[in-house]
């Protein structure tokens, strides 16, 4: 057929005239500029068919000349007043897209089901991770001065060794600081670290233990943002004798009425009576600093240990804070700093070859910081916000592979429609727009199920991770934008490529049947099962590991015997001229005759609780002070030993021993293993009786077998047990397990008879020691429910696939079934594909694993080693579920009726 120009050129016209984007006489313009071009190429020469098919190149079809009159289309839209006409259409097409995805949720449930539940599931962890981040993050933002307050931590290297880090200061640090003039104020604090004991007189008989206690100088409420309810900033925690409650302590010691003026009895380092000179709003749930009760520092630096200026610098028991000047330079603040307290401990730092400095930690870079944890701080770890991030990361990843999937492998299903589509005129980007609306539906649907779901577990999540979610997370704009940006981020990744590829079919092939499976598609469903089960097994290994490690930590030999320990914890308020260390005996005495009592014993401090004291100055008596180590000391009676298991390397009878009255001669010492080796001693024989250097002569009657005080985090530390009678805060009680409620009660009656007014507290010591793990077990139940969901969100997807398989080869199974094939080898035949995805998945996420893992550990002094054992176990797990998944589907399809299969299609 001979071409004719103005055909062609009417058919170049259409597209244009169907949409009212284009006016006639834009029309016009287009035509005409096409016509001058096709007799400018046929003046060269050219034919018609040829000058047509050149113009059109260069003018542009209906989607090139679109997109060039796009730039002008809109100032035409207003100037012509089209715009409504232009949005109605739009709204139209969107009305029309989003009824066809409704259509389509309808009539494939299933799918609709799996791709729902599954976002639903990734978005709700994404919910929940985000939350605890946010709120692992918001630590200390509160306080208006937080870009100026810093807390000083002080590091020294001794002998050129590893240097220590501690956040703890001497009282002497914060006054010294005045003359640096970067500082604008100080404040120091002194937890009460054994807690207090605090009581109403107006109520007798009637007490309170108190764990958040610190004594603190009267600028705090002036650096720090806790507002005051009663009382001044400046005037409160400047006068002796007073002291400030939070609103809910106000509560607890008054009820309702006004606590101003009244009278607490406190026993802790400091006993008196104090009357209440303010009230502050209760402390924020995320505030590193936790108190409810604040005396003045006045108050305890007046106790006789702080009366030499020499222990200044040498007691460092206290935290010290610093407000800086806007202007400020930190790093020559803390050259200052250094200066300061290399000049004022020069004597002492010579001799025993130590180099000291200061540093200021940024009050918003404290909680996350555990490994420079102040005493009572409330710490977290960056390492766990980092890792919970990559897990919800991982999670979502997981559930928007599970949409391209399936999307991809319901390709073929809607190949016709697509075809159809482009026939009547659809364009590709319509056609993208289309399915990305339906990704939009899928997503928006998780969204508002992800919300409630995440409302509905943040009880549960609290309670699994200690923590402290509330709504007002919920009310943070950077919160949803950060949320919002994920969902049109998760919109876009699981939208983008299945519309791409949906829209790119041939219409010809597609309506002659003829589109076929694309190898590239096929490929990357592959290689996204892999993903997918990649990253959760990676989270099952994480949970092994996790589990592993706390059972190694509670299970390994520590060297002391906690089972079946009771502490109670000694009076603390007693008549006056009462001599403590006689009625503990007296009630020892007592509660010995108890059937269930096996054993007692007193200490100043317990397993698991930390030493009593450290000390930086343990030394041989005639060693030179360079030799001096550090180590931990605590106060034991001469029954503690046995009570908790300790074995002595010699023979030694700790009970004939005579302990010597204060000032009756040098104290008598037990020593570990550790610690007579550090300070230069070959055997037990050779230290006992030797005089040993702690703080003062001291005189070795004992070294004990090397044994675990703290968690397996730190390494042994050199151990110093003081045996004396007085200043005992515990009272160690081995009791038998029959009947133990009936003896807990029989020596709570004899407490409460012989200390009246204090309140009976008691633990069990193995519970209290497992305690120091709490931040690995929250660890480890998050970490093992959101590796729980992603292996859920991975099935789901699993199982999806495995139904499209199975139904896409339903034929070919009729046909096996009828030549004789075994249900066995049909189920084999549809899972063997499957699983060998899972297995290179688990060869991919092995070595990734242990990286991580490895990492982990590192944090524990005590730790397990990864073996193969733990991969494989990880590994089994992930091919069980696997195959439990896609099983399902096999062996339905395996038993199916092969004539009802023939007949399929």
């Amino acid at each position: 057929m001979a071409f004719d120009l103005e055909t062609a050129i009417a058919a170049w016209r259409r597209p244009y005239e169907i949409n009212p984007a284009f006016s006639t006489d834009d029309i016009e313009e287009l035509e005409s500029s096409l016509r001058d071009r096709v007799e400018a190429l046929m003046r060269k020469g050219l034919s018609e068919k040829e000058a047509f098919r050149s113009a059109v190149k260069r003018i542009g079809s209906y989607g090139a000349a679109e997109r060039e009159y796009r730039k002008v289309y809109w100032g035409k839209v207003k100037r012509e007043h089209r715009l409504e006409d232009e949005l109605n259409w739009r709204f139209v097409m969107l009305k029309n897209y989003l009824k066809i995805a409704l259509r389509n949720f309808q009539r494939q449930k299933g799918y609709s089901f799996i791709n729902i539940a599954g976002l639903t599931l990734g978005l709700t962890c994404c919910l929940i991770i985000f939350q605890y981040i946010a709120f692992e993050k918001s630590f200390d933002h509160f306080n208006e001065n937080a870009d100026q307050l810093y807390r000083l931590n002080k590091t020294h290297v001794e002998n050129n060794g590893a240097p220590a880090t501690g956040a703890r200061t001497g009282w002497a640090m914060g006054p010294a600081l005045a003359e640096v003039p970067e500082v604008l104020r100080f404040a120091r604090l002194h937890p009460e670290y054994d807690n207090a004991i605090i009581a109403n007189p107006a109520q007798p008989g009637k007490a309170f233990e108190e764990e958040w206690v610190y004594y603190a100088d009267p600028a705090f409420f002036e650096m720090f943002s806790y507002p005051l309810v009663k009382g001044k900033p400046g005037q409160v925690l400047s006068e002796p004798g007073t002291v400030l409650l939070s609103a809910s302590a106000a509560r607890k010691y008054f009820g309702s009425e006004d606590p101003m003026g009244r009278v607490l009895d406190v026993a802790g380092w400091i006993d008196g009576s104090f009357h209440v000179a303010g009230v502050f709003e209760d402390v924020p749930a995320n505030s590193h600093l936790r108190f409810a009760v604040l005396l003045p520092m006045v108050d305890l630096l007046q106790r006789s240990q702080f009366s030499d200026p020499g222990t200044g610098w040498s007691w460092n028991n206290f935290i010290t804070y610093v407000q800086l000047r806007q202007d400020a330079d930190l790093e020559e603040a803390e050259r200052k700093f250094t200066d300061v307290l290399r000049r004022n401990r020069e004597e002492d730092y010579r001799p025993r070859n130590i180099v000291a400095y200061v540093d200021a930690q940024p009050l918003r870079d404290i909680h996350l910081n555990e490994a420079l944890a102040a005493p009572k701080a409330v710490t977290g770890s960056y390492r766990a916000v980092y890792f919970f991030t990559l897990i919800g990361l991982i999670t979502l990843l997981i559930a928007l592979v599970n949409y391209v999937n399936l999307a991809t492998a319901r390709a073929m299903g809607r190949a016709r429609e697509v075809g159809v589509r482009k026939v009547v005129g659809a364009q590709r980007r319509q056609l993208v727009v289309q399915f990305l609306c339906e990704s939009a539906l899928t997503n928006l649907a998780a969204v508002g199920l992800a919300v409630v779901l995440a409302l509905a577990l943040r009880p549960v999540v609290n309670d699994l991770a200690g923590t402290n979610l509330t709504l007002a997370m919920w009310t943070s704009a950077g919160f949803w934008e950060i949320f919002f940006a994920v969902f049109f981020a998760a919109t876009l990744l699981a939208g983008l490529y299945p519309a791409f590829v949906l829209s790119s079919f041939r219409p010809v092939a597609v309506l002659k049947g003829k589109a076929g499976k694309r190898k590239a598609q096929v490929w990357l469903r592959r290689g996204l099962v892999v993903l997918q089960f990649s990253a959760s097994i990676m989270l099952l290994i994480g949970t092994v590991v996790v589990y592993q490690q706390l059972d190694f930590m509670r299970d390994r030999d520590l060297g002391i015997d906690l089972e079946q320990v009771l502490a109670v914890q000694s009076p603390r308020l007693l008549p006056e001229s009462t001599n403590q260390a006689d009625v503990i005996a007296a009630f020892i005495q007592e509660i010995r005759r108890l059937p269930a009592v096996r054993q007692t014993a007193t200490s100043s401090a317990l397993p698991g609780q930390g030493f009593s004291f450290w000390t930086d100055n343990i030394r041989k008596v005639t060693a030179d002070q360079s030799t001096e180590v550090p180590g931990g000391i605590t106060w034991i009676d001469t029954s503690f030993v046995r009570l908790y298991g300790l074995e002595l390397v010699t023979d030694e009878n700790l009970g004939r021993l005579s302990i010597p009255e204060a000032g009756g001669g040098p104290d008598l010492v037990l020593i570990n293993e550790t610690t007579m080796r550090a300070v230069g001693f070959d055997t037990a024989a050779e230290a006992i009786g030797q005089p040993l250097y702690v703080g003062g002569e001291r005189r070795i009657v004992g070294v004990v077998k090397d044994f675990d005080w703290s968690s397996a985090h730190n390494e042994r530390a050199n151990a110093v047990f003081f045996l004396s009678r007085e200043g005992h805060r515990h009272i160690s009680v081995k009791a038998g397990t029959e009947n133990l409620p009936g003896t807990i009660a029989a020596i709570e009656g004899i407490y409460k008879r012989f200390f009246s007014g204090n309140p009976f507290q008691y633990a069990f010591v193995d519970e209290q020691f497992d305690r120091q793990y709490r931040n690995e077990e929250r660890f480890a139940r998050l970490f093992s429910l959101f590796a729980g969901l992603a292996t859920v969100i991975a099935c789901l997807g699993l199982f999806g696939l495995a139904s499209f398989t199975a139904q896409q080869r339903t034929k070919e199974i009729g046909v096996r079934k009828v030549l004789g094939a075994s249900a066995g080898s049909v189920v084999a035949l549809l899972s063997k594909d499957f699983l060998v995805l899972v297995a290179g998945a688990f060869v991919i996420a092995t070595p990734v694993a242990y990286y991580f893992m490895n990492r982990w550990l590192q944090d524990f002094a005590y730790r397990i080693e990864l073996g193969l054992g733990v991969f494989l176990l990880a590994g089994m797990i992930a091919v069980w579920i696997a195959l439990l998944t896609v099983g399902y589907q096999s062996i339905r399809a395996a038993l199916a009726d092969p004539v009802k299969s023939l007949r399929y299609e």
